[in-house]
């Protein structure tokens, strides 16, 4: 019986590779296919995650700092942006702050950077998860908002809608100015994201904004949530979602441009939690390494090439995340290895900015997103 057993196992292996299948490909990931092992950058397969406090946004008594956004450097200063709130205060009830840092250890709190909607607004209940994107000479917040007249609703099949919107500032410091009366992304009736679309990270692929952002339905926990991608020519928008959502498991989107394609950290959510991923298509993803330790939820990576379009990333050293210390939220640092070699024929000059010429990246099948409407219920 062993010695029928181990031809059965050597003929298996032997279609296998005559299959091409052989042991050189990284196992798959939820949402498509596998990176060739061979092709993994070898810089993401030793993270090396560490954390650090910071001065000016850590602990503080009675308050709570969540969501960083990523961090930019604009004019020799970093800047950014989070949720805040006082305790005692709904999570979703926060606003949106900003801090400023000469050494991006050191940080002063600005104050608030965009407050609540209007009343009857999309985003009157409160503004979270910022992200800000620096393309074409302007910045653009983006932010989750809700709307709960009747009070917050969660893991509900008719529970409060989350929506992606957008501000648009000269300035980082502002003032920002809301983009149109609606949002820019919102949940699609009868889909997986059909209650949440929450947590905006952009970057720029050929000339599109590649919005990634995290979705769930109704009943979700924290830890089944995934990310999902919307394409758009513009930072404001119209944006398409691919149909290859949802992409892969995760909570808070921590990801950047490295090399040809797209990188991430992956947080507390999914069957691939804790892990760094990399894919060459920015939709297909496989895990390059466990992060020993565990990664931090609301993750910022400081990533200044995000916004470039050149075809190359240059991977990151740092961000920031989010840890509780002493039983309140607070804004700490991660350091990490994951830098990518700069290439030989590398352009010196990288703006942020949508070139008028470049690859192309397409999405077959994609489905327009639904608009936002007060007081409907997927």
């Amino acid at each position: 019986m062993k010695t029928e057993a181990l031809l059965v196992v050597c003929c298996l292996a032997l279609a296998a590779r005559a299959e091409g299948k052989d042991d050189k490909v990284a196992p798959d990931v939820p949402g498509g296919g596998a990176a060739r092992a061979a092709d993994i950058p070898p810089e993401l397969k030793t993270p090396n995650y560490r954390v650090g406090e910071l001065k000016g946004i850590g602990y503080e008594e009675g308050v709570d700092r969540q969501d960083p956004s990523n961090v930019l450097k604009v004019d020799g200063r970093y800047h950014v942006w989070y949720t805040r709130r006082k305790a005692g205060v709904h999570p979703y009830a926060s606003t949106i702050y900003y801090a400023t840092s000469e050494d991006a250890r050191d940080w002063t709190e600005q104050g608030e950077a965009l407050g609540k909607g209007e009343p009857d607004a999309w985003d009157s209940f409160g503004v979270i998860t910022p992200y800000v994107a620096h393309v074409s000479g302007k910045f653009y917040l983006y932010y989750t908002g809700t709307h709960a007249p009747d009070g917050f609703r969660s893991r509900d099949p008719r529970g409060t809608l989350r929506h992606i919107g957008v501000a648009i500032a000269d300035r980082p410091q502002g003032p920002w100015q809301r983009f149109a009366d609606h949002p820019v992304l919102s949940p699609t009736a009868g889909q997986w994201d059909s209650l949440i679309v929450d947590d905006a990270h952009l970057i720029v692929r050929g000339n599109k904004c590649w919005l990634y952002y995290k979705g769930g339905h109704g009943t979700i926990r924290p830890d089944q949530t995934q990310w999902g991608l919307a394409v758009a020519d513009k930072p404001t928008g119209p944006f398409v979602k691919s149909d290859a959502n949802p992409l892969i498991g995760g909570h808070t989107v921590c990801l950047w441009p490295h090399r040809g394609g797209v990188a991430a950290l992956i947080d507390s959510a999914g069957a691939e939690r804790h892990t760094v991923q990399w894919s060459p298509d920015g939709i297909h993803f496989t895990r390059t390494a466990e992060v020993i330790g565990g990664v931090l939820t609301g993750g910022g990576p400081y990533d200044p090439d995000a916004f470039t379009g050149d075809g190359h990333g240059a991977g990151i050293t740092w961000g920031v995340a989010q840890q509780s210390i002493r039983g309140r939220l607070c804004i700490v640092r991660f350091d990490c290895d994951l830098a990518a070699p700069e290439p030989p024929d590398r352009r010196p000059d990288r703006a942020s900015c949508l070139p008028g010429a470049g690859p192309l990246y397409s999405l077959s099948g994609l489905a327009t997103a639904s608009p936002w409407r007060a007081g409907s219920i997927p």
